[in-house]
């Protein structure tokens, strides 16, 4: 007699139970670390990191200032860039752009971008290494709740004296940005989110899954790259490509400690009065693309909103199509740069 399958619903449960299981037991893991602040877990891995995070940056243009911004979270690395052919005035008249990376990657993950953004910005661009992550922002003080990420954002835009910006925010950027502007919408002249999460939508159950490798630096280096593999749409890491090096030190180096972000509520996103721009990614394996926006349409102001998918792209859309990104942000700000 065959043997009798287990109903589906009953199969289900017991992946969900089995998932459930294992993220307790990395959880009580990563909490048996019991700094209450981000830190690399050792001399020689800062040094490592610290190293691929120089030759990252030489992928940049030559900032036009670095500033170690003080926060009572801790020290926040910022970097000005200008439009060398703007001339004093128009750029001292002109809103800034704050740049906030995704999770791990720091400031260098603007490399594709900042040329084309500088060629026609007319003010200067400021890139944030976010405050509690990978990077060279040194935090001291436990960031604990979603209140205080903007505190510590609030802290820094305002020690830099801009008085109002466009702030643009990828992945976990993203969050920030909008979480951000839910909380100080009279700083931020225009929000733009590229490939957000827990903004219009928390994550797909299958990204805990994968992620929990980058968290575990006993566990095989190749799991590791499988992770980075499928976040970032690729079939296969480059270890010799600089960016790909930074982050791939930064899960094996750094002990990020933050909150999981709260996804923002229906109330913050009916309360975005900026202009918005959203970029998702159609093949995105973080949340589903189609879904995101179905929220984004019914929550954030339809005279504030502008949306779209990216068809074929991934998560890593900035750097996937740079010069399309850098194209529709800058049109987005000059629309609506003298509001």
């Amino acid at each position: 007699m065959p043997a009798r399958r287990r109903p589906r619903s009953k199969l289900r449960f017991l992946t969900r139970l089995a998932l459930v299981l294992v993220v307790v037991v990395v959880a009580a893991y990563l909490y048996s670390d019991r700094s209450p602040v981000g830190h690399f877990r050792s001399v020689e891995g800062e040094r490592s990191y610290k190293q691929s995070y120089a030759e990252a940056m030489k992928l940049l243009p030559a900032p036009a200032r670095t500033v170690d911004v003080a926060t009572t979270f801790g020290a926040v690395r910022a970097y000005e860039f200008r439009n060398v052919n703007a001339d004093a005035k128009t750029q001292a008249n002109a809103t800034p752009i704050v740049l906030l990376p995704g999770r791990t990657s720091g400031v260098p993950m603007w490399a594709s971008n900042l040329n084309g953004l500088l060629a026609a910005a007319p003010g200067s661009i400021y890139a944030l290494d976010a405050l509690g992550d990978a990077g060279l922002s040194v935090q001291t003080r436990a960031i604990e709740t979603s209140a205080d990420q903007a505190d510590w954002l609030e802290q820094t835009i305002a020690q830099l004296r801009l008085e109002r910006v466009h702030l643009v925010g990828h992945s976990f950027g993203g969050w920030l940005a909008a979480n951000y502007a839910a909380r100080h919408p009279a700083r931020v002249r225009t929000l733009a989110l590229l490939e957000p999460v827990f903004v219009f939508q928390g994550l797909r159950w299958q990204v805990y899954a994968v992620t929990i490798p980058a968290a575990l630096p006993f566990l095989p280096q190749r799991w590791r790259d499988r992770m980075l593999e499928q976040i970032g749409g690729v079939s296969e890491i480059d270890r010799n490509d600089p960016m790909t090096a930074l982050i791939a030190n930064a899960t094996d180096s750094y002990a990020v400690k933050l909150p999981l972000p709260d996804r923002l509520t229906e109330d913050q996103l009916h309360a975005l009065t900026m202009p918005v721009y959203a970029a998702l990614a159609a093949n995105s394996f973080m949340h589903d693309a189609v879904e995101a926006e179905r929220v984004a349409k019914a929550t954030v102001p339809n005279q504030n909103l502008t949306i779209k998918i990216w068809p074929g792209a991934t998560h890593s859309l900035p750097m996937e199509h740079p010069r399309e990104i850098d194209d529709a942000l800058l049109a987005f700000f000059a629309a609506h740069e003298s509001r």
